[in-house]
């Protein structure tokens, strides 16, 4: 086989062109000193640097964040740690105070050393920022949290609010302080009387004898099955007895039931909330066997005969020529002969006067399943009798509602500045009990300001430990993507040498080939 000049001067430039390339690849690469000098280059590794890249970001944000709260708590420590040191100053004066061999003038002076260290304790609650926010107000930082009202009582007029932070991804807590978390009611020796609850509970659906009713408090049952001409206040009323016979017993009774309006009304008069359920049973099905015959003509009485169960709802229909009318058996039917039905069912009929004219309705007296239907008159016209059977009415139902919330006793609260202000002014009344009961009062303040302290030196060591966290993971994001996007220079500067030998071999070789004329190829 014969190879051309051509192939091989082809050949030799391309070996010292692709030579080039990777040589000025590897030049790039140490002048720059990124393993990855554009994406296209490595479009897998260039996501991989792009992800590490905005996760490194994410730490940097967190870092900060939980650097400006770590400042943040600094200064409410700092004011928090004044507040408390003028308490301990406030609880002194008021022992002194509380020195029955003090004078009025004496308690005065005391009175005024006491107002000088509420403004001070008022001032530091105001405490801001390095950007001028209020700290203790919650989301409102731009309103003083502490002023006085038209009384001159101090009041809190911030929030609840507590500023939260993202520690990672998918950890976020709530950090530093409100005023209502720091500056807390004090508890005082008086009971607040507790408010009663109130439930309502209301009937549903239509009543039918045989239904029942069954109320359920805390697990204690009460029911009642619905009577013959029974109405919704009838129900109600037996309910509430039955609850007060269940609940009477305690000593003082403190479930009581009554019946205001349409609803019976359960009262928890010690202010405790009730579990309250209920539930219905409906009546049995109707009985469908009611028949009604009729035998005779208008040249004689007319003979009807009831027969099946009567029941309240069922109807009773009579036509006599054009007029028609329709008998409903009443509630307590299913209490009464048949005899008394048939009774009631002529006299109701009669006391119409519907047909008067035309035809009398009679009590059988040989049958008490039978009613004569006399002829008044000739030509009465076509007399004809039906039924209707009456359906159940299965949609009985309670509606429980809260109508007042309940609420038990507790001791009654003094808010944190109103108390502090009563000891100025207790000194000033000169009643010695009520400057003894401040003892107590400022105790639970201090207690107060030092557990805020606590929880404020706790968050810190959280947040210092978090940092460091932070820090260590940044640290190994950095090297990893350090090893991914950095050059090792001295393999790529050992890569470059060769690549240049390699390159200055092809040229030498092509130099040779291209001096090659028809001659060297004939010797």
């Amino acid at each position: 086989m014969t190879i051309s000049t051509t192939l091989l001067f082809s050949r030799a430039v391309s070996l010292m062109t692709r030579q080039q390339t990777e040589l000025a690849q590897i030049q790039e690469k140490v002048s720059t000193g990124k393993e990855l000098v554009r994406p296209s280059d490595s479009p897998a590794l260039a996501v991989n640097i792009s992800r590490i890249k905005s996760t490194i970001g994410q730490m940097d944000a967190y870092r900060n964040s939980l650097n400006s709260v770590n400042d943040r708590l600094r200064i409410e420590e700092s004011y928090l740690g004044g507040v408390k040191d003028v308490m301990i100053q406030l609880k002194q004066l008021n022992l002194q105070g509380a020195n029955a061999s003090l004078s009025n003038r004496d308690r005065e002076v005391v009175a005024l050393e006491v107002d000088e260290l509420i403004s001070e304790v008022k001032n530091l609650a105001n405490g801001t920022d390095a950007n001028g926010n209020y700290l203790f107000a919650g989301s409102r930082v731009t309103q003083r949290p502490f002023s006085e009202d038209g009384n001159g009582v101090i009041r809190y007029q911030g929030d609840n609010f507590r500023p939260e932070i993202d520690y990672t991804a998918d950890r976020r807590s709530s950090v530093g302080r409100n005023g209502l978390d720091v500056f807390k009611p004090v508890i005082s020796g008086a009971m607040i009387e507790p408010v009663e609850g109130r439930y309502g509970i209301e009937l549903s659906g239509a009543l039918e004898p045989g239904d029942r009713y069954q109320i359920s408090i805390d697990g204690q049952q009460v029911d009642y099955s619905v009577q013959a001409g029974d109405t919704i206040d009838d129900v109600l009323s037996r309910l509430a007895f039955n609850v007060n016979e269940t609940f009477g017993d305690m000593t003082p009774p403190l479930t009581v039931a009554s019946v205001e309006g349409t609803q019976l009304i359960v009262h928890a008069l010690d202010g405790l909330p009730r579990q309250i359920s209920g539930s219905t049973g409906n009546a049995g099905p109707a009985v469908n066997d009611l028949a009604a015959s009729l035998s005779g003509d208008e040249t004689s009485d007319f003979r009807l005969e009831i027969t099946g169960t009567t029941e309240p709802g069922d109807e009773i229909q009579f036509s006599v020529g054009s007029r028609s009318y329709s008998y409903v058996i009443p509630k307590g039917a299913e209490n009464q002969t048949r005899a008394e039905v048939l009774q009631d069912l002529v006299t109701t009929v009669n006391a119409t006067g519907l047909f008067s004219e035309s035809i009398q309705f009679e009590v059988d007296g040989q049958s008490d399943s039978q009613i004569r239907l006399m002829p008044q008159r000739e030509n009465i016209g076509t007399v004809s009798v039906g039924v209707k059977e009456r359906s159940a009415v299965n949609n009985q139902g309670l509606v429980f509602t809260t109508v007042q919330d309940p609420r038990s006793a507790f001791p009654e609260r003094v808010e944190f500045f109103e108390s502090l202000q009563e000891v100025s002014t207790f000194l000033r009344e000169g009643d010695q009990d009520k400057i003894q009961s401040k003892l107590d009062h400022l105790d639970q303040m201090l207690d107060i300001i030092t557990m805020s302290l606590a929880d404020i030196g706790s968050e810190m060591q959280s947040i210092e430990s978090e940092i460091s966290i932070n820090a260590d993971l940044k640290l190994q994001l950095e090297t990893t993507l350090s090893s991914k996007e950095d050059v090792d220079f001295t393999t790529a500067i050992t890569d470059m040498q060769a690549k240049m030998m390699s390159l200055e071999a092809a040229q030498s070789s092509f130099a040779r080939i291209s001096q090659l004329t028809v001659f060297d190829y004939i010797r």
